[in-house]
């Protein structure tokens, strides 16, 4: 499992991530994005999207709550509704990160894999086994590589 400082490490390491300074959610929004899905968060899961109180991200990363200065993007809240009610979006998937295109990555809630969503034929994939092989494979898919 990555720690916390080997996430921030490796995503200095990726050309299209710039230093930001956003509020990380607090433990509270945690508590209560949580309760909604009936889950516990992988610690890792939780480190990577803290951190994007840090970085600027290609894509949209989902923030777990609207208040405070976020990166501008949706909730993970708002595009799980958005989806919910206007497509066929697997309920037990929580949406982090909008490629661009319509597509997504989502984490699984009881398995903690990590699916791909395809906007245009609404296609579920996993893409990898857990949250942790997501985040060492992220490196190589943002350089181009979708393996």
């Amino acid at each position: 499992m990555m720690t916390k400082d080997e996430i921030r490490l490796m995503l200095r390491s990726i050309p299209d991530v710039r230093a930001a300074d956003f509020n990380q959610p607090t433990e509270a929004d945690w508590v209560s994005l949580e309760a909604t899905f009936n889950t516990r968060f992988p610690p890792e899961f939780k480190a990577f999207i803290e951190l994007m109180a840090e970085f600027s991200f290609p894509g949209d990363i989902y923030n777990v709550t609207s208040a405070g200065q976020t990166n501008g993007n949706d909730s993970i809240m708002t595009v799980y509704a958005n989806e919910k009610s206007s497509s066929s979006w697997p309920e037990r998937l929580v949406p982090f990160y909008g490629i661009g295109n319509g597509d997504y990555f989502a984490l699984g809630v009881d398995d903690g894999a990590v699916y791909y969503r395809y906007h245009e034929d609404q296609c579920v994939e996993k893409y990898s086994a857990s949250f942790d092989e997501w985040l060492r494979r992220l490196p190589s898919f943002m350089n181009g590589d979708p393996n």
